[in-house]
């Protein structure tokens, strides 16, 4: 009977925790976004002013940027982006990437979030004396995270090929990967969406299983 006491206490428990990260991930998400474009508006300020390039001020106020800008001009969509635009795009490349990763890594998180708290579910039901519920929920838990762990390397794969980042990470994600999209290269009209035929199955199987397990 304590078992179960103690089951029902750290489902509701991680049930609970994950509302608390969820509010800490909003609050992280809008403060690195006031980071960001307090540096990038520093940055643009010292360009400005037509401070001394060789200066220690100047390096000062461009070095925390240096580096997102250097990955944005070595993007594949760089100079495609700046001969359309007809000016330097860097520091819209470099928001439009904070704005892309947030709302790939907040997919991610939330589907992690939806793995605790389907853990806490079945916690719950196996504490409630809720036997075929519980175990309902903990095989639903178990398929989604596979599911959301091909899901995760897929949009490291789509993160590399657009920004360059995570590079050692793609890599091992393609190896992992390309089985999967090789089953998924139909050839013909469909030749080359392979990746995108593969979501859109992921996709479907995951709505599925959460349709189904909870």
């Amino acid at each position: 009977m304590v078992l179960f006491f103690q089951a029902l206490d750290a489902g509701q428990q991680l049930i609970s925790g994950v509302g608390i990260l969820q509010e800490w991930t909003l609050r992280a998400i809008s403060v690195s976004i006031g980071v960001v474009v307090v540096l990038l508006l520093v940055r643009a300020l010292s360009d400005s002013l037509r401070l001394n390039p060789f200066g220690t001020v100047y390096q000062a106020l461009r070095r925390p940027t240096d580096r997102m800008i250097g990955h944005m001009r070595s993007s594949r969509f760089y100079y495609p982006l700046r001969q359309s635009l007809g000016f330097n795009p860097s520091i819209l490349m470099v928001l439009v990437t904070l704005a892309i990763l947030w709302y790939v890594l907040t997919g991610v998180l939330q589907n992690l979030f939806f793995l605790l708290q389907g853990l806490g579910l079945s916690l719950t039901s196996f504490g409630s004396g809720d036997v075929f519920s519980g175990a309902r929920y903990l095989i639903g838990v178990g398929i989604l995270g596979v599911l959301f762990f091909l899901m995760a390397m897929m949009t490291i794969l789509f993160v590399n090929w657009i920004f360059g980042l995570l590079a050692q990470m793609a890599r091992r994600a393609q190896e992992r990967l390309t089985p999967l999209l090789r089953v998924f290269e139909f050839g013909g009209i469909f030749s080359g969406w392979s990746f995108v035929i593969l979501w859109i199955a992921l996709s479907f199987a995951t709505q599925a299983v959460q349709a189904i397990f909870f």
